[in-house]
């Protein structure tokens, strides 16, 4: 768990630490990083780091929650003054993750990768969260299941592609998952049926 601040300055703070958190992992597993190093590392007492973090799994938290919380901003500076289109959308989706390599590599080196996929799964079924708010026709049951299969899908998308050391563009990669959305899933059932 960790705390939901509500002043600019203690959230700054908080994320400083999950910066921190972030550095040590880009250096050790997550499971051989201490809070005691953590902190001796960046030169503050325990206390304050428990101030905003139940333990280290809190920090992991919310370094992934609050770096999902980027996506939107981002996309819309991203794409500010240019049309918007699914595959501008998935090119901007796939931009920011090739822009957070280090948290890609890290969470890889410590086995968490599937951690992100969980965090992004319930970050993107909540209300505030614009995959959301464009299926407000459909149930919440179905709005939760349309939510997962695109976060699901897409992740497993960002994680093979760190896997491959990003040697595809992410203007190639957004042609195939807009191809993807836009085509039959199975194409070749129709001979089969025949």
């Amino acid at each position: 768990m960790y705390k939901d601040c509500r002043t600019e300055q203690s959230a700054g703070r908080q994320r400083i630490l999950e910066k921190g958190l972030l550095e040590a992992m880009t250096q050790q597993r997550f499971d051989d990083i201490s809070i005691s190093d953590l902190c001796d590392r960046m030169g503050i007492p325990r206390k304050s780091f428990y101030r905003y973090f139940s333990g280290k799994e809190g920090a992991l938290h919310a370094l992934l929650d609050h770096t999902l919380m980027e996506f939107e901003p981002y996309m819309l500076e991203f794409q500010s003054g240019s049309g918007r289109s699914v595959r501008r959308d998935l090119e901007t989706f796939f931009c920011f993750w090739l822009e957070r390599r280090d948290l890609l590599d890290a969470l890889a080196r410590s086995n968490l990768s599937g951690m992100l996929i969980e965090r992004s799964v319930a970050y993107a079924v909540t209300d505030d969260v614009l995959p959301i708010r464009f299926l407000a026709k459909d149930s919440k049951s179905m709005q939760r299941q349309i939510t997962m299969f695109a976060v699901c899908g897409l992740m497993s998308m960002v994680m093979t592609w760190h896997h491959e050391d990003f040697q595809t563009s992410p203007q190639v990669l957004a042609d195939a998952a807009a191809r993807m959305l836009s085509q039959p899933l199975f194409p070749g059932v129709d001979q089969l049926i025949h």
